[in-house]
């Protein structure tokens, strides 16, 4: 009986061990192509899904297996699949990997022809979780979802600049996928026109679409649509149908709840926006709900945009500065902070403005926003809690000498009033940005971030990880080097109170993740 008792402790603190680390390098055969963080509908750490690449399987396909694990790291499922080579100057990529429901997992593709004319085609495919099955591969055109082209130059011949193109834009936990249409035309102009960006300083926290494109092609684009997992059309949002080549709308996704799609809509002279307008859409049937213009012409301010859906009401959050035509929010002349409340039918139930000189007595800033000398505050993150309470994570840069410092916290009440401000020193970097990730814990009530940080007097890297609760703020540094200072090592998201480090040296093909327990 002790024998057996003493097998059973045995094999159950195994388990434990061997769920808290995976060696990537041995995984899978091929070479790792890439990986992403799983989310369920809460945001929360699902798991974590890895392909590789694993070579020619014929004459003209590539294969590529996958594994899945779990936020423990446990292996869930695992099945090769194979995809289309077409020529030597095709390169592909798995850009997306996003849980659509309780069993389906929906990835994206690129296919990239590096040739003398740079041509793209965007596929996607889907993975049943508890079948261990994927789909076939789908692209989109005119009005269809097809499987892809068996003969790339067949394909080609049928495109015209009228053609329709579209890429794939899926969402956790609504059972289907987003299609943004744009024109063919547009092909010729860039190879990479999805992606998340701070250009603008504009839509930071949203998925949002940016182009580099002539606007008399531009003009030409004018749907959002919604599929269901049967590739079925369920709704067709349309934004720009009275466009001409000079005055036309373009549209990108900000923010997304199990209800709502939220747009920013901005109307464009030539290639200089005129207005900015935030579009609530029922996420169900496409139909829009409101319109809330934000900025003009005749506004008195550029801004930042930051959304989120809190108790059926839309938090507006962001900077602002004077306002400029035809351009954008300007960090340089960063006036502070500001908050709009609109409720369900878009109706504005509250708006706030701070300036630098409110927050005098609890931190030493300048009435332009300057804090040390030749730095200045640009914000990284607004963390918005389900008690309407905000703190606003900022970091000292100086844009000329491309210099990173100290982060400031900004600690706002339910009415946007600073109660407080922190500071969390670090060295003077020269990354552009220390920040590397965060995510809301407890419901919402409280939220984690984490930054890297190279300490020059020991000449070793450190993982700073803050958390904010009850108004508080807990900070705990993670040293992240090897003992052998030959591994790098690389912090990754995780289940709630826990951290992924991956370390690796991919000249000895050492590829590891272990899962750390916070303090």
């Amino acid at each position: 009986m002790k024998s057996t008792f003493l097998a059973t402790i045995f094999l159950l603190v195994t388990h434990f061990i061997q769920s808290q680390t995976q060696n990537l390098s041995k995984m899978a055969k091929g070479y790792l192509a890439s990986n992403f963080i799983i989310y369920d509908s809460n945001e929360q750490v699902y798991g974590y899904i890895y392909f590789y690449n694993q070579g020619s399987f014929d004459q003209d396909h590539i294969q590529f297996e996958y594994i899945l694990l779990d936020k423990n790291l446990n292996k869930v499922s695992n099945n090769i699949f194979t995809t289309k080579k077409y020529h030597n100057n095709f390169v592909r990529y798995i850009t997306d990997c996003t849980l659509i429901n309780n069993d389906e997992l929906l990835i994206n593709l690129k296919h990239y022809d590096k040739g003398v004319v740079p041509f793209v085609l965007f596929s996607f495919r889907t993975i049943s979780i508890s079948k261990n099955t994927v789909s076939p591969e789908y692209y989109y055109i005119n009005d269809e979802i097809q499987e892809i082209p068996e003969d790339l130059k067949e394909y080609k011949k049928i495109l015209n600049q009228n053609s329709k193109i579209g890429f794939n834009l899926a969402t956790i936990n609504t059972n289907g996928y987003y299609i943004y249409e744009y024109n063919y035309d547009h092909q010729i102009h860039s190879d990479n026109p999805i992606k998340n960006y701070n250009s603008a300083n504009r839509l930071v926290n949203g998925l949002t679409w940016n182009y580099n494109y002539n606007n008399l092609i531009y003009y030409k684009n004018n749907s959002i649509k919604f599929y269901n997992t049967d590739n079925q059309l369920v709704w067709n949002y349309t934004y720009n149908s009275n466009a001409t080549k000079k005055n036309y709308v373009r549209a990108s996704v900000n923010h997304k709840t199990y209800n709502n799609l939220y747009l920013i809509e901005s109307k464009y002279n030539k290639l200089l926006p005129q207005d900015y307008k935030i579009v609530a859409l029922n996420q169900k049937t496409g139909d829009k709900k409101y319109e809330y213009l934000l900025e003009n012409n005749v506004s008195e301010f550029n801004y930042t945009i930051n959304l989120k859906e809190l108790n059926n009401e839309l938090i507006i959050v962001g900077n602002y500065s004077n306002f400029q035509q035809d351009t954008y929010f300007n960090l340089e002349k960063n006036l502070g902070f500001y908050k709009i409340v609109l409720d369900s039918t878009g109706r504005e139930i509250s708006k706030k403005y701070t300036v630098w000189e409110d927050f005098k007595d609890k931190i030493k800033i300048t009435p332009n926003g300057r804090f040390k000398k030749n730095f200045r505050l640009r914000t990284i993150k607004f963390f918005v809690f389900s008690e309407g309470r905000i703190c606003i994570l900022t970091e000292l840069v100086n844009k000329k000498q491309k210099l990173t410092s100290d982060f400031v916290l900004f600690f706002m009440d339910e009415n946007f009033n600073l109660e407080k401000t922190e500071i969390i020193q670090k060295e003077i970097s020269s990354e552009s940005y220390d920040y590397r990730f965060s995510q809301y814990t407890k419901n919402g009530k409280e939220a984690v971030f984490f930054y890297e940080n190279f300490i020059k007097s020991e000449k070793k890297w450190i993982l700073g990880v803050n958390t904010i609760s009850d108004n508080e703020l807990k900070k705990e540094v993670i040293p992240t080097y090897s003992k052998e200072d030959k591994y790098t090592i690389y912090p990754m998201k995780a289940k709630e109170g826990y951290i992924i480090l991956r370390e690796y040296n991919e000249n000895d093909k050492y590829n590891q993740i272990r899962l750390e327990k916070l303090n």
